[in-house]
């Protein structure tokens, strides 16, 4: 690897806990006196804590041949761990432990601690094992996979991200929420200008009656000294017109609210049913990590319930938060309008107002996040409870499920009833807090009508501007209440639509109408965490038509071949090639529609078996669906039940056996009719008879196909035209059965194993 600099003056890595090509200054004299010096290193890591777990300053240093650990703070100051040479290493992992974590080398067969940090530093030492095993491997250390910003946290404030590369929450703040939440409403801009055109003349309505209530006071009912009174006649017919005025100004008002209740129904409506149907195309786009890392009732509450609120957003923004900013400029301007003085004393609640609002955000806010965690707990331990509902009733379990509910119930109840009493004292301290404002305006006005300053008509329309002026504060100031239902709504619904899509299409993909089948691994390394590889450096080629068997233990790395190979995740390093195509340059649909996985569980949806059968291809004929069944020898069990393959399956197939579900899946296989068929442990669930019957049909599904059969059962693998055998990511015997057996190798071993259980068990 090339040198970039030397000496104290090296320009220091993007990651503070990490040097290239330098030694620290807090440990340059101990680490030359064990002989590393500047001009060997390759890089340096800081780590937080010693061997005993305590806080400490510990460094990791790698040279070209050299790998040691030092102690430069704490109790364990100047202890050291190693150094070990590289060419006595054979591997490094970071391996995981309770509240922190361990860099271990394997050393003669044993792991060595080498260092212990934090989980903060869990992403850097995972990178640093991976780049230590390249070292041992002899391939180039590229420097920027320790350098890079994590993945995983926000690079401005530091906070754990919900995902790999996904939105920081934290900077990203209600206002982007609003402002995207408002990007959903762009194609509805008319309507919506429309909307507020209405509210604006709802506004201008909403303030006639007190204007209309003041002359009829005044000018009918009862004129100010001086003031001449009307005939009867003519009194009785203006009091008549006044009140006609009324009527309409609230007979119009009342059309108005119909009609903006019914365009914000309908724009809200459509756009929650847009976002649920954006959120389900991105779940499906997202990888099979995705899933791993999210439980399924967390996402269906985002899809079903979350997305509610943005139809709440546009109730609020047409009849909620800006009717009332409205109606309060407007009844604030009539107030000034009609007595300044007097105006100025509506606004004595406001500080406290304010006052209270703040104390809202700051004490009852976060109230709600406890209620949302509760929440949402309780929906995941509900759906993992429904989900295994046959295991519970198998154990008897009943009884202690229902202690764990009653607890997660029991945290929602004491999380909703804190906030609930919090709202409960809250809203009735600011309602007497409004109340006083009008005891305090009565008083200054009668005052000023006793000394004829201004009329009892004037009062009165002030009076009642000041009860529909209050009530849009009041509101606005419990607006906050619905602002953190609304944001972490937002929060959770965008924090999937901002997933990033780790298994991505090339817009110049390539299409393939047809496969020969030819498949190749090369060079392949993988892993779920990226800085723990579970394939190594995999290599192998597969030709068409052939009958190709991958055995190990389990943890080794077989399914994720499989996985691969299907596309479900993108290897980190190397190529896998489908004739001669990289498969992250192929067309998916053209991929997926030539390969067929039949799996060890399979997985049948709440539907008839026909529908079952044709999910794949849902245009095929009742015939085609027949005879895939026939080849699957699934026919026979399916014409026996009285609704025959227009039986209705229940939850994952409920009501077949296990191998009557597997013989389902090998016909849904068969009728895609593929080129490339991966059986994952398809017979190791099944009795000895069912599984004689999928032998039979996995016989003629094979027949022409190349095939890749994932087994324990090595006796169903005596026919291959080659078998792999994988251990800790690599492979590591190759041959047909009969030459794996004259290895005597672990293969041999295996096969002697399952031998003398099946002997045992006869």
């Amino acid at each position: 690897m090339k040198r970039m600099a030397t000496g104290r003056d090296a320009a220091p890595a993007s990651v503070p806990n990490l040097v290239f090509h330098r030694l620290p200054d807090a440990v340059r004299d101990q680490a030359e006196k064990l002989g590393f010096k500047d001009d060997e290193m390759f890089f340096g890591v800081r780590g937080d804590l010693d061997a005993d777990g305590s806080a400490a300053e510990v460094w990791t240093l790698v040279a070209k041949t050299r790998v040691v650990s030092i102690v430069v703070s704490g109790a364990r100051a100047g202890a050291v761990t190693g150094p070990f040479e590289l060419s006595a290493i054979q591997k490094a992992r970071a391996a995981q432990n309770v509240g922190s974590a361990f860099l271990q080398l394997k050393i003669d067969g044993l792991y060595v601690d080498m260092a212990r940090y934090s989980n903060s530093h869990r992403e850097l030492f995972g990178r640093v094992a991976r780049q230590i095993d390249r070292q041992v491997e002899g391939r180039p250390l590229p420097e920027n996979a320790l350098s890079l910003p994590s993945e995983m946290q926000c690079v401005k404030c530091g906070l754990p991200l919900p995902g790999r590369g996904a939105e920081c929450p934290r900077c990203l703040g209600g206002h982007g929420i609003f402002a995207r939440t408002l990007g959903l409403m762009r194609p509805y801009w008319v309507s919506i200008l429309l909307l507020l055109t209405l509210m604006v003349a709802g506004v201008c309505l909403d303030l006639l009656p007190p204007l209309l209530q003041r002359t009829m006071v005044d000018k009918v009912l009862n004129p100010p000294a001086g003031t001449q009174l009307l005939p009867q006649h003519e009194a009785l017919r203006a009091l008549l017109l006044i009140l006609l005025g009324i009527v309409g100004a609230s007979g119009g008002r009342c059309l108005l609210n119909i009609f903006i209740g019914r365009m914000t129904s309908i724009i809200g409506t459509r756009i929650t049913k847009e976002l649920r149907e954006k959120l389900q195309a991105k779940l499906i786009s997202l990888a099979v990590d995705y899933y791993n890392r999210h439980s399924v009732g967390s996402l269906m509450s985002r899809v079903l319930y979350d997305v509610d609120y943005f139809q709440g957003f546009v109730t609020q923004v047409a009849q909620g938060f800006l009717l009332n900013v409205m109606l309060v400029l407007g009844i604030g301007g009539m107030l000034f309008y009609m007595n300044w003085k007097l105006a100025l004393l509506v606004l004595l609640p406001v500080p406290f107002v304010i006052i209270g609002t703040t104390f809202f955000w700051r004490h009852i806010y976060p109230r709600y996040y406890k209620v949302w965690d509760s929440q949402s707990k309780t929906a995941q331990l509900l759906s993992g409870l429904l989900a295994g509902i046959r295991l519970v009733k198998a154990f008897g379990q009943e009884d202690r499920e229902q202690k764990r509910f009653s607890g997660a119930a029991a945290y929602l109840q004491d999380s909703r009833r804190s906030l609930e009493t919090s709202m409960a004292t809250f809203n009735p301290i600011m309602g007497f807090v409004f109340g006083l404002g009008g005891l305090i305006i009565w008083y200054a006005g009668g005052s000023q009508v006793l000394q004829a300053h201004i009329t009892l008509g004037t009062l009165m329309a002030f009076i009642g501007y000041l009860g529909m002026f209050y009530g849009p504060i009041s509101a606005l100031s419990m607006f906050s209440s619905w602002v953190t239902g609304f944001l972490s709504a937002g929060q959770r619904v965008f924090e999937v639509l901002d997933a990033t899509v780790v298994v991505t299409e090339d817009p110049k993909a390539v299409r393939v109408p047809a496969m020969q089948g030819r498949i190749e691994f090369q060079n392949v390394t993988f892993g779920y965490d990226p800085y723990t590889p579970v394939l190594k450096n995999v290599s192998l080629t597969i030709e068409p038509g052939q009958f190709i068997g991958v055995v190990g233990k389990s943890g080794s790395g077989k399914t994720t071949l499989v996985n691969l190979l299907c596309r479900f995740y993108d290897p980190q390093e190397g190529h896998i090639l489908v004739d001669g195509v990289d498969v992250r340059q192929m067309n998916q649909q053209d991929l997926h529609r030539h390969m067929a996985l039949v799996l060890q569980e399979p997985f049948l949806f709440r539907a008839t078996i026909a529908e079952n059968i044709a999910y794949g291809r849902p245009d095929a004929s009742r015939l085609a669906i027949m005879n895939a069944a026939r080849a699957a020898n699934a026919h026979d069990f399916i014409a026996r039940r009285p609704a025959a393959y227009d039986t209705k399956l229940g939850e994952q197939g409920a009501g077949l056996s296990g191998g009557e579900r597997q013989r389902i899946s090998i016909a849904r296989a068969l009728l895609c009719d593929p080129k490339v068929l991966i059986l994952d442990e398809a017979t190791s669930s099944v009795d000895t008879e069912s599984e004689q019957e999928i032998q039979k049909a996995l016989v003629k599904l094979c027949k022409g196909r190349t095939t890749i059969a994932i087994a324990h059962r090595l006796s169903t693998l005596k026919n291959a035209d080659h078998i792999h055998v994988v251990e800790d990511g690599k492979i590591i015997e190759s041959g047909t059965h009969e030459a794996l057996l004259t290895l005597k190798g672990v293969y041999h071993k295996l096969v002697m194993i399952q031998t003398e259980l099946t002997r045992l068990e006869g």
